[in-house]
């Protein structure tokens, strides 16, 4: 069912020269994701280095490529799963359902019966009546509370839809949580995706701890703090700063004598930067001023754009890499007034604007980073248009040391 080909290199190989192989192809009406899965592995490493104490669980809705899935299992990573699908995914291909937290606030009645039969009992609440369905239908889930604490200079602001009032709430939901002989092991928060400020985190934690002190006097034993997610991922977005914050925040609040243990929500970290997309120019109109003889703008279209890998949230901040179609063409090189559109009828598919480029001519291939996170999932068929394509790279090296850790992580679970 979740068959993948894995296009196996060897450790020199140079990420440009396959985005080079694929873009020199010619045109496609597909566009195509190039996934680097060595990016990722990567990325875990340099997790595990700046973030020793926390626990990576990968937010799935951020890209759940079988792909990332099975590297991120063999590596020992945990999943943050909203859905009966997500866990259904996840599962099958073969994470381990104690490595699994149901992180949705408002879960439907059927797929809090379907976490209980697959062993998941980790899920978080904000709310009473979450509360009364949960005693209703998994008495024993293991809890965590979810708080509303949010960056002010995050580009979506979670609380708006999750988390309850650290001060007010939580405590009523505690007492409330008891008094059904519920087990709340835990606190999490979410500062907001794209979240710009480390010390947001440093803030958070701070919070957190009050909570643990009123869950303490009415005698819960919590033993879980999630961090969430909201850490930059794009590959020159380094994450120093915020491990940085939170590591003083985990020291002065929770220090490793205290017990707990810290979890989080990565999605934009892992992916962001593992995929670079190849789309190319179907057609093309210039735009002149009044006497006709000068060019004001020139708009080119696209065979992806804003219902397929371009998240509307994240304009991209700067123009992309451009690979001739046809290297025998007499080019201009003065450089124009661009917009990019994507394919569809509908004008709010609008990619770019205002962007100083040389002129492109039809076929011409252009290569877009960062593209990992949330584009493929919320990529649509609008109008009829394809879904990226996804040519999945790792090199022998990565595919050896996943293989290895796969065999070690079976091999300790077997002695246990």
């Amino acid at each position: 069912m979740h068959k993948i080909r894995y296009n196996l290199v060897e450790d020199d190989f140079s990420l440009d020269e396959v985005i080079q192989s694929v873009a020199t192809r010619g045109p496609q009406d597909n566009p195509v994701h190039i996934l680097n899965l060595d990016n990722i592995v990567a990325k875990h490493q340099n997790w595990c280095k700046q973030l020793p104490r926390i626990e990576p669980f990968y937010a799935v809705k951020c890209n759940d490529d079988p792909a990332i899935i099975r590297t991120l299992i063999a590596l020992g990573a945990g999943f943050d799963c909203a859905s009966k699908k997500e866990i259904e995914k996840v599962l099958k291909l073969g994470a381990d359902s104690n490595k699994i937290i149901y992180a949705h606030t408002a879960k439907s009645l059927d797929s809090i019966t379907y976490a209980k039969s697959c062993g998941i009992n980790l899920m978080t609440f904000d709310g009473e009546i979450e509360l009364d369905k949960i005693k209703k239908l998994h008495p024993e889930a293991s809890l965590v509370l979810r708080i509303r604490y949010d960056s002010p200079n995050a580009m979506i602001s979670l609380g708006k839809k999750f988390g309850c009032d650290p001060e007010h709430e939580a405590p009523y939901l505690l007492k409330y949580a008891k008094s059904l002989g519920l087990n709340v092991i835990g606190v999490s928060f979410h500062v907001g995706s794209g979240n710009k400020d480390p010390d947001c985190f440093y803030g958070a934690i701070k919070t957190t701890r009050s909570i643990f002190s009123v869950a303490t006097e009415l005698e819960f034993d919590l033993s879980i703090l999630d961090i969430g997610g909201g850490l930059p991922g794009d590959h020159d977005q380094p994450i120093d700063a915020f491990a940085t914050a939170i590591n003083l925040a985990l020291h002065r609040y929770f220090p490793i004598k205290s017990g707990v243990r810290v979890i989080a929500e990565p999605g934009t970290y892992y992916v962001a930067s593992a995929v670079n997309l190849v789309v190319n120019v179907q057609s093309k109109r210039i735009i002149r001023s009044r006497q006709q003889d000068n060019i004001s703008e020139i708009m080119y279209y696209l065979n992806d754009g804003m219902f397929g890998s371009f998240d509307r949230l994240s304009p991209r901040r700067y123009p992309p890499t451009v690979f001739p179609g046809n290297s025998q063409l007499v080019r201009n090189r003065n450089k124009f007034q661009t917009t990019l559109w994507g394919p569809t009828c509908d004008s709010t598919d609008l990619i770019a604007t205002g962007w100083m480029m040389e002129e492109l001519q039809i076929g011409d291939c252009l290569v877009f980073d960062n593209m990992g996170a949330y584009g493929s999932v919320l990529a649509t068929n609008f109008n009829g248009f394809a879904k990226p394509k996804i040519l999945v790279y790792i090199s022998r090296s990565s595919w050896d040391q996943l293989k290895l850790e796969k065999n070690a992580r079976k091999l300790k679970r077997r002695n246990h």
